[in-house]
């Protein structure tokens, strides 16, 4: 069968070329560049996101051909179908890339950190990664104004190209103190405090702890030179060890011996010589000492040197020499005697100058003058009081000394410089007081009372006693032995 040919008019044809020409012509002219684009997880990114530069774009519509769901995170291909707006014809499919971005839980930054150099992408987990020609326009929304004045947690937020998402802004605090230390010299035993080594200290934390490091502490006793660690604890727990260097120097102060006292020893008895005595170091540590009682002889009557010796550790001495007496009567014994006195004369809640007239009355109601008695100790004189009743100055002077110490009132002997004899009386700080003579030696100028008198009266006393014929000089003594008394 033959086919039917069609004539067409030239006039036709020409109109129809034309009109075709006219429709290809118009998608030839048009022209997009494409861009990657950036947007936060869980947000589709827009098909127009992806234009860069458009021509003749008004009768053109994008759509997103591929994928057709997103992932979380990642960089996903995107295909772009470029469809004519009008009648719906797609021409082109070109590929651009997106970049799937998770925001940062938080980001921190140091105390004092300027805002403004506090950047959006940091915001996003590895924004880093995303290319120079992606679509990335960040922005904090929120005024950081102030926020890192101090340490905190901020919630903020921010926009990727337009969509808005929040994050965390924590201002912390992770720079330890910065300390600069000095060396310290001090003397041996002095106190020294991990402070002292410290010149410059600066932190933005509210308090710094100053402390020796753990193993750092330093031995004050130990002469010469030593390493010490400072350690520096701010607020939020930051840490700077410095080290610095301590010198200590020798210690010239000698040590003390305390406790060593004449001994009444009686005779063929043993004394314990480490009795109640102890040496110290100039800082109150216990050190050992010596005890020399070579010449001391039990068995015969007399006194013999007894010389304490303590060295510290800088080899600075103390020497005390006491004396022992070998008496012919049992110190315990006369001591058990004076005790029998006390207990009748002192009573509780008497004051020291109470007991000290308690004690001056019962002496010179109870023991009477005698003269031509050997001198030997205070507690064979003082034996004779309590036993025979009599004895002379020094047997006076013996048991008021007994009986005043064995009630703890402070008491010490004087001595008589010039007159016509010797003579021994007591100085008593009863109560604290200040210093008074107290002598219980009769005498026969009745009108003196020599119970706690000052040295005014010591004088006028002197001048009463000489005036009445009975000796010169008799309160007279030597000052500088004896400490201030009272006038």
């Amino acid at each position: 069968m033959r086919k039917k040919l069609i004539i067409i008019p030239l006039g036709v044809v020409l109109i129809l070329g034309v009109a075709v020409g006219i429709y290809f012509s118009s998608f030839a002219s048009f022209y997009a560049t494409l861009n990657n684009v950036a947007v936060i997880s869980g947000q589709n990114p827009s098909p127009y996101s992806f234009f860069a530069f458009y021509e003749n774009g008004e009768y053109v519509e994008p759509e997103i051909i591929r994928p057709t769901s997103w992932p979380l995170s990642g960089q996903v291909q995107v295909t772009i179908g470029l469809n004519q707006g009008r009648r719906g014809f797609r021409f082109a499919r070109q590929n651009a890339y997106v970049h799937i971005l998770q925001p940062a839980p938080y980001v921190a930054v140091e105390v004092g950190t300027p805002v403004e150099s506090i950047l959006p992408q940091a915001f996003l987990s590895y924004a880093c990664a995303v290319p120079d020609d992606t679509l990335f326009e960040t922005e904090i929304i929120t005024d950081l104004s102030g926020l890192t004045d101090s340490t905190g947690r901020h919630r903020i937020i921010l926009s990727l190209n337009g969509a808005y998402f929040t994050s965390t802004l924590r201002v912390e605090n992770t720079t330890p103190p910065n300390v600069v230390t000095a060396n310290v010299t001090t003397g041996m035993g002095e106190a020294v405090f991990a402070s002292s080594f410290i010149t410059h200290l600066s932190d933005t934390s509210p308090s710094v702890t100053i402390q020796f490091a753990e193993g750092g502490e330093p031995d004050v006793f130990r002469v010469g030179e030593q390493q010490v660690s400072i350690l520096a604890t701010d607020y939020y727990g930051n840490e700077a060890v410095s080290r610095a260097t301590l010198t200590v120097l020798p210690n010239t102060v000698p040590p003390r011996i305390v406790g060593a006292r004449n001994i009444q020893l009686a005779i063929d008895g043993s004394a314990m010589f480490r009795l109640g005595v102890s040496a110290y170091d100039a800082f109150g540590r216990p050190i050992d000492f010596t005890v020399n009682s070579d010449g001391v002889d039990a068995s015969t009557l007399g006194v013999y040197p007894v010389t304490y010796r303590a060295v510290d550790c800088c080899g600075n001495y103390t020497e005390v020499t006491v004396r022992v007496y070998v008496v012919a009567v049992d110190p315990e014994e006369v001591r058990a005697r004076a005790t029998e006195v006390l207990d009748r004369i002192i009573y509780d809640n008497m004051s020291q100058v109470e007991q000290a007239r308690a004690i001056f009355n019962w002496v010179t109601a109870n023991v009477g003058y005698a003269a031509g008695f050997e001198h030997r100790t205070v507690y064979e004189s003082a034996n004779q009081a309590l036993v025979h009743r009599r004895g002379d100055c020094f047997v006076f002077y013996s048991i008021s000394e007994l009986l005043l110490t064995m009630a703890g009132i402070p008491n010490m002997r004087i001595d008589r410089v010039g007159g016509t004899s010797r003579h021994a009386w007591n100085l008593i700080n009863p109560d604290d007081m200040g210093w008074h003579h107290f002598d219980t030696t009769p005498l026969v100028v009745r009108q003196i009372d020599r119970f706690m008198f000052t040295q005014t009266q010591a004088e006028e006393f002197t001048r009463i006693i000489h005036n009445a014929g009975q000796g010169r000089d008799y309160f007279t003594f030597d000052p500088s032995l004896y400490p201030e008394i009272v006038r």
